[in-house]
């Protein structure tokens, strides 16, 4: 069963940036684990771990919910998610950085963040 996460939890990751940014719209936060939940005719709108962690990555860049940090944050947000869920990544940070870059530029789209975050993802022992 999916382990979703709530907006406080992202606030938590949030506290975790240098120099804890302060979050400007609390909304977004709510917008970004509804659309990782988001169902249609019984459904999930996004039917994996990583298309879910990739849907929150994406409204979290796009949206800007902090007042700085928002690229590091939404990076966090996913891998956070992941990991809650078991799902551990093993990656280039540089690399993570030019793919939420992407997403922030409209670059590439969900279905390419999720098969890259499925790349990185470290077979479970």
């Amino acid at each position: 069963m999916t382990r979703f996460l709530t907006p406080q939890e992202l606030l938590q990751v949030a506290q975790m940036l240098p120099g804890d940014p302060e979050c400007r719209d609390l909304g977004i936060l709510d917008a970004a684990c509804a659309r990782a939940r988001a169902h249609y005719m019984r459904q999930d709108v996004y039917g994996s771990l990583w298309l879910k962690a990739a849907a929150m990555l994406d409204t979290i860049v796009l949206h800007e919910p902090l007042e700085e940090k928002n690229h590091f944050f939404a990076w966090l947000c996913a891998e956070t998610f992941l990991a809650t869920n078991e799902v551990h990544l093993s990656y280039d940070p540089r690399e993570a950085l030019a793919l939420v870059v992407r997403v922030k530029h409209k670059g590439v789209d969900l279905r390419e963040v999720s098969a890259q975050l499925r790349a990185w993802t470290v077979p479970a022992s």
